[in-house]
């Protein structure tokens, strides 16, 4: 019996993971990803400061003067909506998330007028940046409640504390396996690493078309191929059985990983990248792109065949009109 509920609950759980993805993705179609990134990461920001004033609050269980000052300059106006609070009002909520809840509502309003919030949350706290600030929140509340600092660390030194802590802390032991690559490498490193190989899955949604539907490839694509991925070709000719066909996207980015990737796969942080980049806006809505034409040109490949270039600016620009 207790077998069943345990997987009852996991079920549950994928579920509403599920439903939050699904929610998040199709809020954020309908936005420029790079305003959704952009958005995040000022999202991220503030959820740094939140949650270290939250470390503090909750250990001082009230507002210092000091502390006030720095709210009052960052967040005008929730000072006083707090002194306005009805005692029924104030018991509901402690203030620690009153805060968060008052970011929400006047930094990130246009958001939420405009729907997409959901997405700047979804995509934000799965960010390595977000996890590590709510690690240090969590590791400075327990630190300071069994002795209280003498000072409290800056909103600068905080997040130099933060970046310091593991931000696999808090994730079950399955994402946490997953993750735990990312130690191995250095965060500049991995960025970057990231950064290229988003660049490389692009160029292999691009070629895609070509090579599962074309007996013979667009000269556009061999041009590409041969000078991106020089040799590829003459081991992976296009092929006639549907099913191998079919391979084909799979095939090019092995190829890529093999040939551009092979210090991360040696140096066993490979799944950071692939983990960062299943959750980064532009490699999301590449993939989306690639799937919109798909959809829109069947079993033909447009003649002539798109640029790479032209490809990837169209996908950088691809938005989802609601009704179409």
């Amino acid at each position: 019996m207790q077998k069943t509920k345990n997987y009852t609950r996991r079920n549950s759980a994928a579920q509403l993971q599920r439903a939050a993805r699904e929610r998040a993705d199709d809020q954020a179609r309908r936005i420029p990803w790079q305003r959704l990134y952009d958005v995040r990461n000022q999202y991220i920001d503030w959820q740094e400061f939140s949650l270290w004033a939250r470390s503090i609050l909750e250990v001082e269980e009230g507002i210092p003067d000091w502390l006030a000052k720095i709210l009052n300059d960052r967040c005008p106006g929730f000072l006083q909506a707090e002194k306005e609070l009805t005692p029924k009002a104030a018991k509901n909520r402690p203030p620690p998330l009153r805060l968060e809840d008052w970011i929400d509502e006047h930094v990130f309003e246009f958001a939420k007028k405009e729907g997409w919030f959901s997405a700047i949350t979804y995509y934000a706290v799965r960010d390595p940046r977000y996890q590590r600030a709510e690690v240090c929140w969590s590791e400075c509340v327990e630190k300071w409640k069994t002795a209280k600092p003498l000072r409290y660390p800056s909103f600068e030194e905080w997040k130099g504390l933060a970046a310091e802590c593991d931000e696999t802390a808090r994730l079950v032991a399955s994402e946490r396996e997953a993750r735990s690559s990312s130690k191995l490498v250095d965060p500049d490193r991995l960025s970057e690493a990231v950064s290229r190989y988003i660049d490389w899955e692009a160029l292999a949604y691009w070629a895609q078309p070509a090579l599962e539907r074309c007996p013979q490839l667009p000269a556009e694509v061999v041009r590409e191929l041969e000078r991106r991925c020089p040799g590829f070709l003459g081991l992976n000719a296009p092929q006639k059985d549907s099913r191998a066909a079919s391979q084909a996207w799979h095939r090019l980015m092995l190829w890529i990983t093999d040939h551009f990737f092979q210090d991360a796969k040696t140096e066993g942080w490979f799944d950071a990248i692939l983990a960062q980049a299943r959750s980064y806006p532009r490699a999301i809505r590449t993939m989306e792109y690639a799937d919109h034409c798909d959809e829109q040109w069947g079993s033909r490949v447009p003649e002539p065949y798109l640029s790479f270039e032209n490809w990837r600016r169209e996908a950088d620009s691809y938005v989802e009109v609601p009704g179409e």
